[in-house]
C-alpha cells in the first residue's frame, strides 16, 4: 500500500500539532518536522479521509496569522493541494495532472466540490505568490519541474513529489521527525489505535453500521459503553504524542480500562468470566512497569523511512 495522508505546512505559535484548526485535517498527527524560520510540517490522517482541505486551511491561516499549504495524498499515486493566506483560501488543485479532477480517487468528502482544472503556469504563479506572502523565496523552476513531472517517463511517488514541492516553496530544510513522548505504535497503545482491529477503529466502524441500519429502518443494538471511551481515548493518545511531560502510565491505565470494558462486554455474550484489570495490566504492560519499554522503534513506527526525507540537520 502506498502513502495515504495529509501534509500541512504552517508557521504556528507553538507546535503545529496543537494549533487551532489543525483537527480539521485529521487527528493522527504522526510526524512533526521543523522547516526552519518558524515553519513546521505535519503529516496527519483522520479516520474517514479524505478531509476537506479548504475549511482547515482557512482556519489555520486565521489562527496563525500566516499562510498555510496543505495537500492530501492518495495511495502515493496523486494528490490534491490547497493554499491559504489569512482571509483568502485558494482553489483545490489536483496533482500531478492539474488540468482537472482525478478520474480514479475521491479527493474530497462526499458532496463537496472536486478540484478545478488549471494550467501549470497558473499553479506556479499561485505557489510563488504564496511563498512571497510567507516571507520565503520560491524557486519557480523547481516548482514547474515538479508540477510537470511525467509519471509515464519516470515513476516517482506522489508523496515524494509533494516533499519536492515543499522544498521548492523556499523552506530552509526538511527536518527530521520530532521524537514522540511515548511509543504509540507499540503495545499497549495499539490495542486502541491500530487501524485494523484496534478498539477505536472497531467502535467507529460499528457506529457506521448502526447508522446504516437506522437508515434502512432497522433497530440496531445500542452502543456499548466501551465504544465511546475507545474513540475518546484514541484522540487523547494522539493529542498527547508530543507532550513531553505526559503521564504515560496513566494513559496505559486508561487503555486497560477500555480493554477491560470491551472484554467484559464480549465475555457477557460468550459466558466467560469477568476480567481482572490489575492482572491484565501486569500481563500486557510489563514493559511499562519495569521501565524496559523503549520510547520508539524506528523500524516498527516507520520513523526510519520518514527520516529519509530530511534534507538538513535540525
Amino acid at each position: 500500500m502506498g502513502y495515504w495522508g495529509t501534509v500541512v505546512v504552517a508557521r504556528p505559535q507553538g507546535l503545529l500539532v496543537d494549533q487551532d484548526g489543525m483537527s480539521g485535517f485529521g487527528y493522527q498527527h504522526r510526524w512533526l518536522r521543523d522547516l526552519g524560520d518558524g515553519w513546521q510540517l505535519v503529516e496527519t490522517r483522520g479516520w474517514n479521509d479524505p478531509p476537506d482541505l479548504v475549511g482547515p486551511c482557512g482556519a489555520v491561516a486565521a489562527s496563525t496569522g500566516h499562510p498555510v499549504f496543505a495537500a492530501y495524498v492518495s495511495d502515493g499515486d496523486c494528490a490534491v493541494m490547497c493554499t491559504a493566506v489569512p482571509g483568502v483560501v485558494g482553489s483545490l488543485t489536483h496533482l500531478w495532472d492539474t488540468s482537472g479532477p482525478c478520474g480514479v480517487y475521491r479527493h474530497q468528502p462526499d458532496g463537496m466540490p472536486e478540484p478545478i482544472g488549471r494550467s501549470v503556469d497558473d499553479v506556479v504563479a499561485e505557489l510563488t505568490g504564496w511563498s512571497t506572502s510567507a516571507g520565503l523565496r520560491a524557486d519557480a523552476s523547481v516548482l514547474r519541474a515538479v508540477l510537470d513531472h511525467d509519471h509515464n517517463a519516470a515513476w516517482k511517488p506522489a508523496d515524494d513529489l509533494l516533499f519536492d514541492l515543499v522544498q521548492g516553496l523556499g523552506v530552509a530544510r526538511i527536518g527530521r521527525t520530532t521524537p514522540w513522548a511515548f511509543p504509540i505504535s507499540r503495545r499497549p497503545f495499539t490495542l486502541i489505535t491500530e487501524l485494523m482491529g484496534g478498539l477505536a477503529s472497531r467502535a467507529r466502524s460499528w457506529a457506521v453500521y448502526r447508522r446504516a441500519e437506522e437508515e434502512d429502518g432497522d433497530s440496531p443494538e445500542p452502543a456499548q459503553p466501551w465504544e465511546g471511551a475507545a474513540i475518546a481515548l484514541e484522540e487523547e493518545l494522539w493529542a498527547s504524542l508530543y507532550r513531553p511531560r505526559v503521564d504515560v502510565m496513566a494513559l496505559a491505565r486508561q487503555v486497560v480500562e477500555v480493554q477491560t470494558a470491551y472484554d467484559e462486554a464480549s465475555g457477557d455474550r460468550a459466558g466467560r468470566a469477568a476480567v481482572d484489570p490489575d492482572r491484565l495490566f501486569e500481563s500486557l504492560f510489563a514493559g511499562l512497569v519495569d521501565g524496559t519499554l523503549q520510547p520508539d522503534d524506528p523500524e516498527d513506527s516507520g520513523r526510519r523511512w520518514a527520516d529519509e526525507r530530511a534534507t538538513g540537520v535540525d
